[in-house]
């Protein structure tokens, strides 16, 4: 009656950890607490605090991906 899909096997190294367990859940409650912290430390409303929030998440991003990004598929091998 179903369909049984085998899952597909992810070639990239580097997002291979996107299938970890907890991996999705440990991200939003990293992105929660920052904003408890946010909202706590800087005593502002809650729209602003999910602001700096957003904003400390892109920057982040941006460093890891421009300063850290390595590629995998032309590193050599020994």
């Amino acid at each position: 009656m179903y369909v049984r899909a085998l899952p597909t096997t992810d070639v990239n190294r580097n997002t291979e950890w996107f299938t970890y367990p907890g991996v999705w859940t440990t991200y939003i409650l990293i992105l929660f607490f920052g904003w408890l912290l946010v909202l706590s430390i800087f005593n502002c409303s809650p729209g602003m605090a999910w602001t700096i929030v957003h904003l400390a998440h892109f920057t982040v991003n941006l460093l890891l991906f421009f300063l850290f990004h390595l590629d995998v598929s032309n590193s050599k091998s020994a």
